[in-house]
């Protein structure tokens, strides 16, 4: 039997085991005019993780996120997402299973925070249906998950940086999908407010059994608060497993062309990333 959404409708088939690839790349690259932004990529994206990638300034982040979220397609190979096409999907229909974060998220100057995270409801309702009181509870939800709930009225413009980020991570939220796919979403905040962001990124993933793909440039960041790491250099991946491996002496060096240490000061604390 299927399941249903908040609003009881009919929700997408659940996303693989976790573990298992919930996208896989067969050969996916990218070029734009001759200029070679992504190579052929061989990947699998595994479902139920927290899924960072890191890489330089170029490194191919941003086109990876933006193929995978179907807002650029690959010049070659095949992605596919829960075991099929990505282009089989229709575009509420994919929008139900991943919601998409880009780096610069649209100003919102004139919109509340509720008519913000509203927008959620997009791939259940269409953009001109009037929406029901189930729909409502799921912004609800929504923006009490994110803690929100008490500056739904207020409008994005008054927010600070890490309140907008939570504003729009709760429109992600009320589109119920079963993955995040977003593009360095602490890039602008300051370090309390990245910590809190992403600390609420991992507690999100964890209550509701989401896949989180995210691009950072923070290493000390990921490998703190992601179980999954894939490393991008010139367009090529060049490092894909547990975020302890990528501490193993000369990794983050090659990575990064630049000479790179780390140490754990506490057995059970985070890892601390320092050049030489």
């Amino acid at each position: 039997m299927d399941s249903v959404s908040i609003t009881g409708e009919p929700a997408p088939a659940g996303p693989p085991a976790a573990g298992a690839a919930l996208f896989r790349l067969e050969g996916a690259g990218y070029a734009v005019g001759g200029t070679r932004i992504l190579s052929p990529l061989d990947l699998a994206i595994p479902a139920g993780r927290f899924v960072a990638l890191l890489g330089h300034n170029g490194s191919g982040k941003s086109p990876l996120l933006s193929m995978l979220a179907r807002q650029i397609e690959p010049s070659e190979g095949e992605i596919a997402f829960a075991g099929e096409p990505v282009r089989s999907y229709g575009t509420r229909d994919f929008a139900r299973r991943v919601g998409w974060l880009p780096q610069h998220p649209p100003e919102a100057a004139n919109m509340t925070v509720a008519e913000v995270a509203r927008l959620g409801r997009y791939p259940w309702r269409g953009a001109f249906a009037r929406h029901r009181q189930e729909d409502f509870r799921a912004v609800a939800d929504a923006l009490d998950q994110v803690g929100l709930a008490h500056m739904a009225e207020r409008a994005m413009t008054s927010l600070s940086g890490g309140e907008r980020q939570r504003a729009w991570l709760a429109m992600l939220l009320a589109q119920e999908p079963s993955c995040l796919l977003l593009d360095e979403p602490t890039a602008a905040l300051d370090l309390k407010h990245q910590i809190e962001v992403l600390r609420l990124l991992r507690d999100l993933g964890e209550r509701r059994d989401l896949t989180i793909v995210m691009a950072i440039h923070d290493v000390g960041m990921a490998l703190r608060f992601a179980d999954h790491l894939i490393a991008l250099k010139h367009g090529r991946p060049v490092f894909d497993g547990a975020p302890q491996a990528l501490t193993e002496p000369g990794i983050l060096s090659e990575i990064f062309d630049l000479p790179i240490a780390t140490v754990r000061p506490q057995e059970s604390g985070p890892t601390v990333v320092y050049p030489l």
